[in-house]
């Protein structure tokens, strides 16, 4: 799993090589408008564009039958019926092609969103490391530790957190009484720019959580490296999610390690914050719209 999210990085690391110069804002937008016209091509190859031409004509025609019927209600209610009708075909016909158009989409966008979610710390910013542990045992004192880095210190002492167990649980399939694992918990705080790895020591070993820290809020905001606020285990929900670092072992005694309070990135248009999300899309549907016609695609 992480070889492929490896490749994946460095693909999109690729891409946006050549886009390092421009804003960020600007870097997502020439990445989505090629995006939007291949998704556009590949919809056309995949769909049957004579079935969606005449779905919607016929949709145009009794959507153009309701205005014309409008003084007489049987034939406005069967206008209208016809209009769900063929309104199911075509969203029917349109179906197919996202089954082809939604694989290299989400691959796309997961590692776009390694780099735009978030942005890296500047020097003073703090967060939370938390670290789930599978053995309740290890929430003793001293035997789960935090080593900083260089460039990014752990400022307080561990705050160790009982896990709770939910209602219904408490025992094994044998009937022997089941302890939840719990949580540790340190104050970290970046100090100096770099890629800085805090180590995790446990009794299993040593697992390692990367920080990335910016030289100053301009460096921040145009850096866009491979980020994972969060550590899981391979096909993971966490892993699946932040894909910038391999997978935990599954012998590392960890369920995942997270740095809660990771800065997000935040992106401005006009004046206004917006997702990059919001961007990537309508900046790629719009190039798809535009050269829809160009093409002879039908969507």
């Amino acid at each position: 799993m992480w070889e492929i999210a490896s490749v994946l990085n460095a693909a999109c690391g690729a891409l946006l090589a050549p886009l390092r110069p421009l804003h960020p804002l600007a870097a997502l937008a020439a990445v989505a408008v090629p995006a939007g016209v291949l998704m556009l091509l590949l919809f056309g190859r995949a769909s049957n564009q004579r079935a969606i031409h005449a779905a919607k004509s016929r949709l145009k025609a009794h959507i153009a039958e309701i205005w014309l019927f409008r003084d007489d209600l049987l034939q406005m209610l069967l206008a209208t019926l016809r209009v769900l009708a063929h309104t199911g075909r075509y969203f029917a016909h349109s179906l197919r092609p996202l089954l082809f158009i939604l694989p290299p989409m989400l691959l796309l966008l997961v590692g776009l969103g390694v780099r735009y979610e978030h942005r890296p710390f500047l020097p003073g910013e703090r967060a939370i490391l938390a670290a789930k542990v599978k053995d309740p045992a290890w929430l003793e004192e001293g035997r789960v530790r935090l080593a900083g880095a260089e460039g990014c210190a752990v400022i307080s002492p561990a705050l160790r957190i009982p896990g709770r167990l939910q209602e219904g649980e408490g025992r094994s399939p044998g009937g022997r009484s089941l302890e939840p694992p719990g949580e540790v918990n340190w104050l970290i705080e970046a100090r100096a720019p770099g890629r800085h790895e805090l180590v995790l020591e446990t009794p299993a070993g040593e697992v390692a959580k990367r920080v990335i820290v910016a030289r100053d809020a301009g460096d921040a905001g145009k850096a866009l490296p491979p980020q994972a606020p969060g550590r899981g285990a391979a096909f993971s929900g966490r892993f699946l999610q932040f894909p910038g670092e391999p997978p935990l072992p599954s012998d590392s005694g960890l369920q995942w390690i997270d740095v809660v309070g990771w800065p997000k990135r935040e992106l401005t248009f006009l004046g206004l914050g917006v997702h990059w999300l919001v961007v990537f899309f309508v900046v790629s549907l719009a190039a798809a719209l535009a050269v829809k016609d160009l093409f002879g695609v039908e969507v």
